[in-house]
């Protein structure tokens, strides 16, 4: 993708993110206009991570590559 179409879709994820924050100003997180909304934004997230795993070749078809964890190096709590 070029910058220009990054670029609106950093847009669109700005717009649907303070949309979302208004609607849960006004009805809480149960209505379903915010769920609704809450939605939308993740799936114009999920588009956004498509297109930066395909720009940096983490995502290969035919290949069983996959993208390096960011959380290998955390380590998990000690169980008490």
């Amino acid at each position: 993708m070029n910058n220009d179409a990054n670029l609106t879709l950093n847009q669109q994820i700005e717009s649907a993110r303070q949309r979302l924050h208004d609607l849960y100003e006004q009805y809480d997180f149960g209505h379903a206009c915010v769920l609704e909304q809450a939605m939308f934004l993740d799936e114009l997230m999920n588009q956004y991570n498509r297109m930066y795993l395909n720009k940096h070749h983490y995502v290969q078809s035919g290949t069983s590559e996959t993208p390096p964890s960011l959380c290998r190096n955390i380590p998990l709590p000690n169980p008490t």
